[in-house]
């Protein structure tokens, strides 16, 4: 029964957004969960809950990932995130729904994520929407990519970014800016201070591992 409710819930808050449109949401409201697996809370002024299905995400909120949970989450800017385990990705701003944002803003603080943020043509971003992370920023344009610290046993303040499909994906750190053009394209940033490393095409064993830490 709860979890009819919570699909419910979710049906109609998308039905809402996409009829209605965003001005019949409440402002703080930066998207919701659309699909979750396991441990995952969310820390903000309020305290710690559990997320489930259909549950909103708000703006300033700390979405935090237990291990082997999964979370998807459709933001109101048209962003689709997936979060893999023992992840923490913070929501500060989104696009027309922050006060005179240009862009979307996230912070990746550990962990794993991918994120497909398709847009129509002529209908592209001002600015790119930005994963803030301890080491690097990502710049995000119309574009399917993966990034998350650790992977293959990296160590957990090495960064990898691949680009999976889309306009253009950037890394950058200690003033220098990597650009990733075609999918495939991945850059690693091995910690704070640290440069991104050249580009360089994935092979199908890092790409395979990327992508199964987001696999449901």
């Amino acid at each position: 029964m709860l979890h009819f409710k919570n699909q419910w819930m979710l049906l109609m808050a998308l039905w809402l957004w996409t009829t209605l449109g965003v001005a019949a949401l409440p402002a703080d409201i930066a998207g919701y969960v659309t699909r979750v697996r396991g441990d995952v809370a969310v820390e903000n002024a309020a305290g710690r809950q559990p997320l489930a299905l259909g549950q909103p995400l708000h703006l300033r909120d700390h979405i935090v990932t237990g291990a082997n949970a999964r979370l998807e989450a459709q933001m109101r800017d048209g962003m689709v995130v997936t979060l893999g385990e023992n992840t923490e990705f913070a929501i500060k701003q989104i696009m027309g729904v922050s006060a005179n944002s240009e862009n979307s803003i996230f912070g990746l603080i550990k962990g794993v994520f991918r994120s497909a943020t398709h847009h129509a043509e002529g209908n592209l971003p001002k600015e790119p929407c930005r994963v803030e992370t301890p080491v690097a920023t990502i710049g995000i344009r119309g574009t399917e990519l993966w990034g998350g610290f650790n992977l293959l046993d990296s160590g957990s303040t090495t960064l990898d970014v691949v680009m999976l499909e889309g306009k253009g994906v950037y890394v950058e750190s200690a003033g220098q800016r990597v650009e990733l053009k075609q999918a495939g394209d991945g850059t690693t940033v091995k910690g704070t201070g640290q440069s991104p490393t050249p580009l360089k095409v994935w092979g199908d064993k890092k790409l395979q591992a990327a992508q199964q830490t987001v696999a449901w």
